[in-house]
């Protein structure tokens, strides 16, 4: 009798083991291994884990006295603009497995965040040691000539179909209603969306819902993100994104201002606001440089 509910026990145990790795390879690693759509679950779970690493690094930083402001968030875009860049090498097949891997999502923001932080803390030795200036201008045009050697190695493993017409479709129209909102700013009392850093969140969220909306509605792209997705299928048409994605951000942006009042709060406010710039000018870019390309 006790030999036999061990046994049932085992095997109830065993089948819980094997129903789990089911989940974790459905939800999670066949996402990654063939590069598909994301599920609500994971969807979910990359969110969480964005936000808990925001807050790791935030603690990580204060502790190794880098000062958090606008000037170190301006200084970080470039790394993630090569992280869209390098996605595209690998929707482009320039990559093989395993490596192509590590520069999927979430992988990928792993490996970038790895490449980001070592520059940074090796520029910020170099001018400890009065080898350089200012660390934070060294440490930005690094991220700049690593994203330029990603569009170097997109440009010698294209197939020369370019369409850069794109860029004007999309980039013109960003900047233009980025534009309209530093101008009006002041009218409805929010001037601070003057600065670089919200003017460039708020871009970056343009950019993505118009190279979103040109991809899917025009060029016959498929929208991984199910959120958007499901918005674009109740409108009929993605171009609903647009001005929901401007005041989405927007309140977003106005929040952070209310709730920032001390010391601390600050560093969370440029935090948070450098993870709106990650959401939105990532896949900005990539769907921008991927229609360009023609991958």
């Amino acid at each position: 009798m006790m030999e036999t509910i061990l046994n049932l026990s085992m095997d109830s145990a065993a089948g819980d083991y094997t129903d789990l790795i089911d989940f974790i390879k459905r939800n999670y690693i066949e996402g990654i291994v063939n590069d598909t759509s994301y599920n609500h679950i994971d969807m979910i779970t990359y969110v969480i884990i964005l936000f808990a690493g925001v807050y790791a690094v935030l603690k990580l930083l204060n502790k190794l006295r880098i000062r958090i402001d606008e000037d170190f968030v301006i200084a970080t875009i470039p790394y993630v603009f090569m992280g869209s860049v390098f996605r595209v090498i690998e929707d482009a097949n320039i990559l093989s497995p395993p490596v192509k891997y590590f520069f999927i999502t979430p992988l990928i923001y792993f490996v970038i965040f790895a490449v980001c932080f070592s520059i940074l803390l090796f520029t910020r030795y170099l001018e400890k040691i009065r080898k350089i200036e200012n660390y934070l201008r060294v440490y930005a045009i690094a991220g700049v000539v690593l994203s330029l050697a990603g569009i170097v190695i997109l440009i010698f493993n294209s197939l020369y179909d370019w369409n850069l017409y794109i860029l004007v479709y999309s980039l013109v129209p960003s900047i233009g209603v980025t534009e309209i909102m530093r101008r009006v700013s002041p009218a409805i009392r929010m001037t601070y969306l003057r600065s670089r850093m919200y003017s460039f969140a708020i871009f970056s969220f343009l950019l993505d819902s118009f190279t979103t909306y040109i991809g899917v509605d025009m060029l016959g792209y498929t929208n991984k993100h199910p959120f958007s997705s499901f918005l674009a299928s109740i409108f009929g048409t993605g171009i609903v994104l647009i001005p929901l994605s401007l005041i989405l951000v927007v309140l977003i942006i106005l929040l952070l201002e209310k709730d920032s009042k001390t010391a601390k709060d600050q560093d969370e406010k440029y935090m948070l606001t450098l993870t709106l710039i990650v959401l939105g000018f990532s896949m900005g870019v990539r769907n921008l440089l991927a229609m360009a390309f023609g991958v």
